[in-house]
């Protein structure tokens, strides 16, 4: 492999615990692959070297350059996302991780089964959070490892009274989660985390399987997977790949400090940089590294550019959104008009509320895009609907399934597929409950024929789709008016259902890792621009990239004022939004308050009476960038304990 001298030193390193430091756009990605190929030409087995990553996509693209590099012996080494690795100990231990045959429930179920606890415990209470927000304090309590009461107490604005009925309804969730035999999202860590803590059995087997563990992404890995990784080291070696300062998913439960304090917690571990860029020009990275030098954290990198010298960041202030979206459509279409295809060129929005003018700029303009950070193909209704005729094939104690096909049906509300519900679960299997339904419902005798129609193809999960889809469509097509555009999701639906061995699998798989419509329509091949949320957008790259909003109130996001470490979070994602720009970059915003730049506290602030507020570009030196002034900006007008203690 062709590797700079950073990156060799990294793949070769021959001591025990090693951090790599790999600023953005310095080849990660290369240095894990070549790692890979150095131990096993070093004699390592293949099967003892685990390679945990953060998506499907980073496992496959792992997985494809390994093949290229030690032909079919990357099929051996063990690759996958923290919780398809959980998940399949869990399955293949069932007894020593305590979790016997579970169904794993997605987003949409969690909230519907919080809602039942909800109304259980506190009843018609307008003020009392709702079941998102619930699902978020028990999400977040669960994935940093915190008892909810103190993770409520520490967090929220909550009184002692409030806390104790907030833990009420998420101890009601979690016993009717161990009823329906569910487990979610969050638990699959959990489960496997507290045993391999708790259990020494576990924990032996578990670390006499690998000799090497590599992450990628360190820097979003949450208290949970550190405990994992901290229980399945020694002997195995840890070999961790991440940026500090790419760190921005702390709403997610990922943890700063799994990184900045990597050589604290690793006794003897070192720290290795990559900061040889190779996607972006010298004056991109230039800013860049002003921006983090800014911060009094130390993140002591700086990026240098293998491509050279290219052209300034510009900074352009318009008088509005409306104005803003203009300038931007009108520069992708004069562009375009000079030869630039539509997929060189990016937006990057602070989030999905803020990109609403741009959005609609790009429609009225008829410029091609497509918008990442929105709805997930598996997570719309008319695709769940669907799939809750798998689920409930699948799993014939899956009540909520069960609740969410039944009352597609005319005539059959909530409280007749309750009694349904309670009369099948007692039923040995799905097809005596396929005759049961056949005769309880005969003026839908749809109903049960799909479920009989599926299970002829059973061991096809396509084919299963297919049939699905035909007996449902014509119910699926009155519900929603928009039925020809939606339909059009199960021809993807059928697929992705190609790459799978069961509809079973097929199932846990987009449960654990939704996919998006654009990744499963393979939209990126098209010419189109790409219109994305900051958050989405890292791993991806652009010749031409509008980062729009940066002004204050969003960069730091008026939310994360007054508090230290979400502004410094704020830093990184702005920091992630630059580093995504390969040849040119453009920083749009309004003017929302105008006067001075004055320092006030640490922080930069920008002056213009009752709009004053913090800034991080408010004191960005003139010669990093072009101002607007220099182009035409107007061309139109529970806690687990560790064993270590």
């Amino acid at each position: 492999m062709d590797l700079n001298a950073e990156q060799t030193r990294a793949a070769e390193f021959a001591g025990d615990d090693v951090l790599v430091l790999a600023g953005a756009g310095t080849g990660k990605t290369s240095t894990i692959v070549a790692r890979v190929v150095h131990l096993t030409q070093s004699g390592v087995d293949p099967r003892r070297i685990l390679l945990l990553t953060f998506t499907r996509r980073a496992a496959r693209e792992m997985r494809h350059r390994l093949t290229q590099q030690i032909g079919s012996s990357a099929k051996t080494v063990p690759t996958g996302t923290f919780h398809n690795f959980c998940l399949q100990y869990l399955r293949r231990w069932p007894d020593l991780f305590e979790c016997g045959s579970l169904t794993i429930i997605d987003r949409d179920d969690q909230l519907q089964l919080m809602k039942l606890a909800r109304a259980n415990v506190v009843g018609k209470d307008a003020a009392f959070p709702k079941s998102a927000e619930l699902a978020n304090y028990y999400s977040y309590a669960r994935n940093t490892n915190r008892p909810v009461a103190e993770y409520l107490a520490e967090f929220t604005d909550h009184d002692e009274d409030g806390i104790k009925r907030i833990s009420a309804v998420l101890q009601d969730y979690t016993k009717r989660k161990h009823e329906c035999r569910y487990f979610d999202y969050d638990d699959i860590l959990h489960l496997f985390a507290r045993q391999l803590h708790r259990s020494r059995i576990v924990r032996e087997k578990m670390q006499s399987r690998y000799d090497h563990i590599l992450v990628d992404e360190m820097q979003d890995t949450n208290p949970l997977q550190w405990l994992i990784l901290d229980g399945m080291r020694d002997p195995a070696k840890l070999f961790c790949v991440g940026d500090d300062a790419q760190s921005i998913y702390a709403f997610r439960g990922a943890d700063f400090r799994n990184v900045h304090s990597f050589t604290e917690r690793v006794s003897g571990a070192q720290v290795l940089k990559l900061e040889e860029n190779y996607r972006s020009t010298q004056e991109i990275l230039d800013l860049s590294n002003w921006l983090l030098d800014q911060s009094a954290l130390g993140y002591d990198k700086h990026l240098r550019a293998a491509r050279g010298p290219g052209i300034k960041p510009v900074m352009v202030e318009l008088d509005g959104d409306f104005e803003e979206a203009d300038w931007v459509a009108s520069d992708l279409m004069q562009r375009h008009e000079e030869g630039d295809p539509w997929r060189d060129h990016m937006i990057l929005t602070r989030s999905a509320w803020a990109a609403r003018s741009v959005e609609a700029a790009l429609i009225e303009n008829d410029i091609p895009y497509r918008f990442i950070g929105g709805t997930q193909l598996l997570q719309s209704a008319h695709v769940k609907d669907l799939l809750s005729l798998l689920r409930v094939i699948d799993n014939p104690a899956d009540q909520l399934a069960w609740m969410r096909y039944l009352t597609l049906w005319p005539r059959i509300g909530e409280k007749t597929a309750a009694t349904t519900i309670s009369k099948l679960l007692g039923m040995p299997n799905i097809k005596v409950i396929s005759e049961f339904l056949t005769d309880q419902y005969r003026t839908n005798p749809r109903l049960a024929e799909s479920i009989a129609e599926c299970l002829t193809c059973w061991d096809r999960p396509s084919d299963v789709i297919g049939a699905a889809t035909d007996k449902m469509t014509p119910l699926l097509e009155k519900k929603y008016d928009d039925w020809d555009r939606r339909s059009k999701d199960f021809k993807l639906l059928r697929r992705l259902a190609l790459k799978h061995q069961s509809v079973g699998e097929f199932l846990e798989t987009y449960t654990l890792d939704p996919i998006t419509e654009s990744e499963a329509s393979n939209e990126d091949v098209d010419d189109l621009v790409t219109l994305i949320t900051v958050h989405s957008a890292k791993g991806t790259e652009a010749p031409v990239c509008y980062l729009i909003g940066v002004q204050p109130g969003n960069y730091p996001h008026v939310r994360s004022i007054g508090d230290d470490e979400k502004e410094e979070e704020e830093r990184r994602v702005l920091y992630v939004a630059m580093t995504r720009a390969q040849n040119e970059l453009f920083l749009t915003g309004t003017r929302r308050s105008h006067g001075a730049y004055v320092p006030h506290h640490n922080r930069f602030y920008q002056s213009g009476g009752s709009n004053t507020q913090p800034y991080f570009l408010s004191d960005v030196p003139p010669e990093l960038v072009q101002s607007d002034l220099d182009i035409d900006t107007d061309p139109f007008d529970a806690p687990i304990t560790s064993f270590r203690g």
